[in-house]
């Protein structure tokens, strides 16, 4: 589901093969209302005010997890969500500077039922004042969360996998266990991921560079679509993730949670658990928890074959101590992440000879049995972040927030051949990053809430072995000021940043031995407005303009040399111009009775747009002729639309509807760009049973995700050169699109007194053979087979 601060997106368009699934959704959009019955007539009403100010809070967000259905409170607090069905619900009750309080109610579908109870304006509790909120509810965007029973059916997946639940994300592939997140068409150094509220600074300029999170650590993934760098910083282009564990504990003892994964395909087995405690007596407000996770997975499989080499492990762990006191509090906070990654052999190519070769060949020619074995060539990545948080907050002044992190990234790649050593890798890659923040937030007043706040960050990068990018130091510094206003059904905001960021790269002359140096600084303001208005009890509309830029990195700018986890020689562009984004967003949300339906539009056009373009001419090095990338800049445009429709038959059954169409274009050259998403609809027909006994929240469900081909690319011409038929635009037409069947099933019962939650998930289950755009072992090998997981929850 899509939201903008309090409000949700909805997106349609018709294109390629999804046109007929787009027409039906529209006919229903069009006639369903007319057909609504009453069946789903329940209602939520009540009001939030503040403790510390003795009065309402205008602007407040109400939300359902189970159903993403909301509402924000007016000029006096009240709020009401309709057209509800019969069942028990989680909502959360969210501001600004506010803590995020969650409730459980039950609603009835006749209010005869004396059992059970309505929230209304005379029993809400009032919203205490603490430190811990949604960092996402602090402006004003569009915005999507992947919370509760869907959060825990993406359990055991990668955080790029996970996300991919969520209307208008897609992900970037390097085989089955190297994935990355892509908002609207844009990745890697244009998404910006705050994990535990640092944003993630890894190797994250490389396309086949996952991720190092634990999606395990979440309880809560916020995605912002859009433009977002004025509260975040630089670079967030495309949007934001945010990575939000669970609240601290408040009851004293000591409980937890236990996570187990089985999949089928590649024998994956995943164990993840959580042991936490808030301390009493005199300890009062004092609280910690420790966290880890082991994963292991064998040789992935199509539905034909084995991928060779494709096993991978992670090994990771946190602890997190917090102290709250009502008027201030800290937090220590450590994490490390670890895993080794195998590539796939049949990618691995000696020649340009060989990768056509490879190319041409519809299977690769090793084809091994199951295996648990990672040899050459794989990836071995170590991630640590530690973060020291401190808030103070008065009564009179408002909340003055202090971040202080270092993050360690320590990326080894190992050829299939060995050139540096038996025992060496080939690339080694060592990021030291260091940020700081500090946040002022004001007390609301007469509608009126913000934040003023800097942000500052310093790297250094330094290498080993083969060159591929140089040794760099960079800092950057942004300070930036958002306010917000909420009157009657009007919500407001503005806001604006200034950035400076500088760079300077280390090389060493072959010729003279001796350390010379190249240094950058760029500087920019940004700025957004917004707005949102509830038209009616069951219609919302909001808007968003804003800007954005993207200083080049230092990969852009210097590589040169072997990507061993690419197999393809990269090239650096020193002339590369800093990117500038100018980004609309325009959302739309009806809630009826049956029908509820998002729409979300959006148009992002980036001046200076930095892209990896194929360039298939060999580079001649020892190891063989490879093909080259190298760093290109265009004007460039990203524009297209969300759509999520759900419509509830009755109490038990829903169908739900999610569309994304991506239309992007090369301005500069007047042809399209490679690597962006293809149009898709995934559609799902749920069944909620009714409660029993000590089973409860049963359902099942049924899937159909529909993936047009990408016909928008530009076009694959090829010449001979040297007796060398050499490609050009890519080194392959697109493949075809695809449709996948799906299917997922969970309760939650109990094992004595401790509940426990079990969900299995099938994907692919009629083993079709496709192979998807944005993989790049697409060249080589098909997309992976059938996959049944099994996923248990138990807390204690």
């Amino acid at each position: 589901m899509s939201r903008v601060g309090g409000y949700t997106e909805l997106i349609f368009r018709v294109d390629g093969p999804a046109s007929a699934v787009i027409f039906m959704t529209l006919v229903m959009l069009g006639t369903l209302p007319a057909l609504a019955q009453t069946d789903c007539t329940g209602q939520l009403t009540g009001r939030i005010t503040a403790k510390d100010i003795r009065g309402p809070l205008p602007g407040a967000t109400v939300r359902i997890r189970e159903t993403g259905k909301g509402a924000v409170t007016d000029s006096v607090g009240l709020f009401r969500i309709t057209a509800l069905c019969p069942g028990t619900y989680t909502l959360d009750y969210q501001f600004v500077g506010y803590t995020t309080q969650t409730r459980r109610v039950r609603v009835p579908a006749d209010s005869a039922l004396a059992t059970i109870t309505l929230v209304s304006e005379n029993n809400l509790q009032e919203v205490e004042v603490t430190e811990h909120r949604s960092e996402a509810q602090q402006i004003l965007q569009t915005q999507t969360q992947l919370t509760g029973q869907s959060l825990e059916a993406t359990r055991g997946q990668s955080l790029g996998e996970s996300l991919k639940a969520i209307t208008g994300l897609y992900s970037i592939q390097t085989g089955p266990s190297i994935s990355k997140p892509v908002i609207h068409g844009l990745h890697s150094n244009r998404i910006l991921i705050l994990n535990n509220g640092i944003r993630q600074e890894d190797q994250q300029w490389g396309s086949e560079h996952a991720p190092e999170i634990d999606a395990f650590l979440a309880s809560r993934l916020t995605v912002i679509k859009g433009a977002a760098s004025i509260r975040y910083g630089s670079d967030a282009i495309g949007g934001v993730v945010l990575v939000e564990p669970k609240a601290m504990p408040t009851k004293p003892g000591i409980g937890g949670e236990l996570n187990a994964v089985g999949a089928s395909n590649g024998q994956m087995g995943v164990v993840s658990g959580i042991l936490e405690q808030a301390l009493d007596k005199k300890l009062t407000g004092l609280n910690w928890r420790i966290q880890g996770t082991l994963k292991q997975a064998g040789y992935a499989k199509t539905p034909r074959y084995f991928l060779e080499n494709t096993s991978y492990r992670e090994r990771n762990f946190s602890a997190d101590v917090h102290y709250d006191h009502k008027n201030y509090g800290a937090e220590v906070f450590y994490s490390e992440f670890s895993t080794k990654i195998g590539l796939f052999t049949g990618a691995q190519v000696g020649s340009l000879t060989d990768l056509y070769t490879a190319i041409a060949r519809p299977e690769p020619l090793r084809q091994p049995g199951f295996s648990y074995d990672l040899s050459r060539p794989y990836q071995d990545v170590r991630h640590d972040l530690f973060k020291f948080r401190a808030f103070i907050r008065s009564a009179q002044a408002g909340t003055f927030t202090l971040t202080v992190a270092r993050q360690q990234n320590r990326r080894e790649e190992y050829d299939f051949v060995a050139f540096s050593g038996l025992l060496n890798p080939e690339l080694s890659l060592k990021l030291t990053t260091h940020t700081a923040d500090l946040v002022w937030e004001h007390l609301p007043k007469k509608g009126f809430s913000g934040s003023i706040g800097f942000n500052g960050i310093t790297q250094s990068n330094v290498r080993q072995y083969l060159f591929l990018i140089p040794n760099f130091r960079s800092y950057g510094a942004g300070v930036f000021a958002i306010e917000r206003y909420a009157r009657d059904r009007w919500t407001y905001e503005a806001g604006l940043r200034a950035d400076y960021r500088y760079l300077t790269a280390y090389f060493l002359d072959s010729t003279t031995k001796q350390v010379y140096s190249d240094t950058r600084h760029w500087q920019n303001l940004t700025g957004s407005l917004g707005t949102s208005y509830q038209i009616s009890p069951t219609l919302d509309i909001a808007a968003n303009l804003s800007t954005a830029w993207r200083a080049p990195n230092a990969s852009e700018l210097y590589a040169d040399g072997l990507h061993q986890s690419a197999v393809a020689y990269e090239r650096g562009n020193p002339n590369l111009q800093q990117e500038q984004a100018y980004n609309g967003n325009l959302a739309l949300e009806y809630t009826g009775k049956r029908l509820s339906a998002e729409l979300g539009l959006y148009n992002n056009i980036i001046q200076n747009y930095i892209y990896l373009k194929p360039d298939s001419v060999p580079i001649i090095r020892q190891r063989g002729a490879f093909p080259a990338y190298s760093y290109n800049q265009v004007r460039a445009s990203f524009r297209g639309v969300d759509a999520t429709i759900r419509y509830q038959f009755n109490s038990h059954w829903l169908l739900t509807s999610k569309t994304s169409l991506l239309f992007a274009y090369d301005h500069t050259n007047r042809d399209y760009l490679v690597f962006i998403p293809p149009n898709r609809t995934d559609n799902s027909l749920r069944y909620q049973f009714t409660d029993k006994g000590r089973v409860a929240n049963a359902y099942a469900s049924v899937s159909g995700l529909l993936v047009a081909k990408q016909n928008r690319v530009p076009a694959v011409t090829s010449r001979e050169a040297n007796g060398q038929v050499i490609f050009t635009g890519d080194f392959a037409p697109p493949p075809a699109g695809y449709f996948l069947v799906g299917a997922e099933a969970g309760l939650d019962c109990r094992v004595g007194n401790r509940p426990l939650g079990i969900i299995v998930t099938g994907s692919n289950l009629l083993n079709q053979t496709y192979r998807d755009y944005l993989d790049r072992f697409r060249y080589f090998a098909d997309a992976l087979g059938r996959n049944v997981s099994l996923k248990l929850n138990l807390k204690f």
